[in-house]
C-alpha cells in the first residue's frame, strides 16, 4: 500500500529514525502539548490552515496576504484538481476496502480482489465528474485520459497490495478475528481528521493518513521540496496538542507519473526533530504576523505559473 512502508524501507530507514528518535531529546515546549505557553502558543488570534503556513510555494507569502488581506478566494488550476484526485482515489479505495472485508466477513476473503474490482470504475467515474473546473487557465497541460489511467494504476496497486496484505494476515494468524484482521491488513487511518486551534491553525485539518508505525505520512505527485517536511512536522505536533502522545516520525510519499515510464514511490522518511518544529513555529508566526500588519510583502523573487494567484500578481 502507498501509505504502508515496504519491508527495506523499514529496516533501512524507519528503524534508524525510531532509534534516533530515543537518543534526540525534543525540548518540551516544542512539543504540541505545550500549546499554552511560548513558542507554541500563537501570537495573534487567526485561524489557519496548514497548507498555508507549509505550503511555501511563493517565498513571500504574497499569496497569504492576497487571500486574508485583500479577501481575494484562491481559485483552482488543473494541477490542483489532479492532484485532489490522485488523494481521493488513495483515500477511497483504503476505506472500501475496510468496508468490503466488514461486508464479505472472513470466510469470504477470497472475493474480496473481484469485489474491489467491481468498484473500481464507478468510483473513479465518480471522481472524474465531480471533480471542479479549473478557475485559471496555466501552462501546464493535462491530458484526462491520462489522468484516469493513472487513477486506475493506483487502485489496482493499492488492492494488490492490500490482498497480499490479507494473506499475510491470514496465514500467520489463521484464528484471527474479522474486525483485527481488518486492521492488521490495514493499518492505517487515511484523512485523519485534526482540530488545529490550540495552536493557531484551522479546526478542520485533514492528514493524508496516519500509520500504526506512529509515522504521520503526507502524499506529493510533485517533485521534491524540502518544506514538505514541515507539512507532516505541523501534523505531528497538532495530534500531540490533542492526544499528548509524541510523534517523531514523518514521511512524505511521492508517487511520480511520468510519460512513458512506470509509475514510481519514493518514501521520504525523516525524524520530526527540534529545529523542524522550530521552522514550522516561525513560518507559522511570519504567517500571522504578515496578516495582522496588513502591509504588501510585494513578490517573491521567482514566481510559477502553476500558482492560482498568478493573474492577480501579473
Amino acid at each position: 500500500m502507498l501509505y504502508i512502508l515496504p519491508d527495506d524501507v523499514k529496516r533501512r530507514l524507519l528503524r534508524r529514525y525510531r532509534r534516533r528518535s530515543r537518543e534526540i531529546v525534543v525540548d518540551d515546549r516544542f512539543r504540541g502539548w505545550a500549546w499554552e505557553v511560548p513558542p507554541l502558543d500563537p501570537p495573534y488570534d487567526f485561524h489557519l490552515s496548514l497548507s498555508e503556513i507549509t505550503g511555501r510555494y511563493c517565498e513571500s507569502m504574497r499569496d497569504l496576504y492576497l487571500r486574508h488581506v485583500e479577501k481575494k478566494r484562491k481559485p483552482v488550476n488543473i494541477k490542483m484538481i489532479v492532484g485532489g484526485l490522485y488523494h481521493a482515489i488513495i483515500a477511497s479505495v483504503i476505506e472500501h476496502s475496510k468496508k468490503t472485508l466488514y461486508t464479505i466477513g472472513k470466510n469470504s476473503i477470497g472475493e474480496f480482489g473481484m469485489c474491489m474490482t467491481d468498484l473500481r470504475d464507478e468510483i473513479i467515474n465518480g471522481l472524474m465528474e465531480g471533480a471542479r473546473k479549473p478557475e485559471v487557465i496555466t501552462s501546464t497541460s493535462v491530458n484526462i485520459a491520462t489522468v484516469q489511467n493513472n487513477m486506475l494504476w493506483l487502485w489496482d496497486y493499492e488492492v494488490n497490495q492490500i490482498v497480499a496484505s490479507i494473506e499475510r494476515v491470514v496465514s500467520s494468524q489463521p484464528y484471527i478475528g474479522l474486525d483485527s484482521l481488518v486492521h492488521n491488513a490495514i493499518p492505517i487511518v487515511v484523512e485523519q481528521k485534526l482540530d488545529g486551534r490550540n495552536l493557531g491553525l484551522s479546526g478542520y485539518l485533514s492528514a493524508d493518513a496516519f500509520g500504526a508505525e506512529g509515522v504521520v505520512l503526507d502524499m506529493k505527485t510533485g517533485e521534491r521540496r524540502r518544506f514538505h517536511r514541515l507539512a507532516t512536522t505541523g501534523y505531528a505536533l497538532v495530534i500531540e496538542s490533542i492526544h499528548e502522545y509524541p510523534v517523531d516520525i514523518g514521511c512524505i510519499v511521492y508517487c511520480w507519473f511520468r510519460e512513458n515510464a512506470l509509475p514510481s514511490i519514493e518514501y521520504d522518511v525523516h525524524q520530526i526533530d527540534e529545529p523542524l518544529r522550530q521552522d514550522f513555529i516561525e513560518l507559522r508566526d511570519t504567517a500571522m504576523k504578515l496578516i495582522y500588519d496588513e502591509k504588501d510583502p510585494g513578490l517573491p523573487s521567482k514566481c510559477y505559473e502553476d500558482c492560482p494567484y498568478w493573474n492577480e500578481c501579473h
